[in-house]
């Protein structure tokens, strides 16, 4: 009796074959969940960074500004060109509004370039989203009902993940945009 522990040529093919069938699919497979990461990392990047605009703005407007000044006043502004200080009145900007707050010191929100800045008397403008992310459609107004009523001010923007500043070698596939938009009452108006 031959006790033989080679293969066999059959065997080999078959062997062969079924690798040839199952390591591009393995492979598919890992490359689908490697683009799904990204793009999870690319939305988890621009919502992360449009929920920390929001509510930072959000939460200083809200908490800190007693007053609203028209983005028309000079630099520094002042209480001459105060906003929605009247019955109905309605200020609309594409830029941006100033608010001073208790102590008589302004500070603002502004497009600078493709990120959101913030500005203010004490401090040089400071960017408030990272070059990953390009924001569009940046706008700011204020509203008022009624004369003894606090003034709203509406904000909204768009954030989008883009691998260049222009978005102009990104492809559709590899960007994510969110809208972000809500009204903020002033508390100490």
């Amino acid at each position: 009796m031959k006790n033989n522990k080679a293969f066999t040529l059959i065997e080999t093919i078959v062997v062969v074959a079924v690798l040839g069938l199952t390591l591009p699919v393995i492979f598919s497979i890992f490359f689908v969940l490697l683009q799904q990461q990204t793009k999870i990392y690319r939305l988890n990047t621009t919502k992360k960074e449009g929920d920390y605009v929001i509510s930072l703005i959000e939460n200083t407007v809200k908490n800190d500004a007693v007053m609203i000044l028209s983005s028309n006043s000079p630099i520094p502004p002042d209480a001459s060109n105060k906003e929605c200080n009247t019955d109905s009145s309605s200020y609309s900007s594409n830029s941006n509004l100033y608010f001073l707050d208790k102590d008589g010191l302004w500070f603002g929100y502004l497009i600078n370039g493709t990120s959101i800045a913030s500005s203010s008397a004490g401090l040089a403008s400071i960017n408030l989203t990272s070059s990953k992310t390009r924001i569009t459609g940046f706008s700011m107004s204020c509203s008022r009902t009624f004369q003894y009523s606090q003034p709203s001010v509406a904000l909204s923007f768009d954030i989008e993940f883009c691998n260049d500043v222009a978005c102009s070698q990104t492809r559709p596939e590899e960007t994510s945009s969110l809208h972000y938009q809500t009204k903020i009452k002033l508390r100490n108006y």
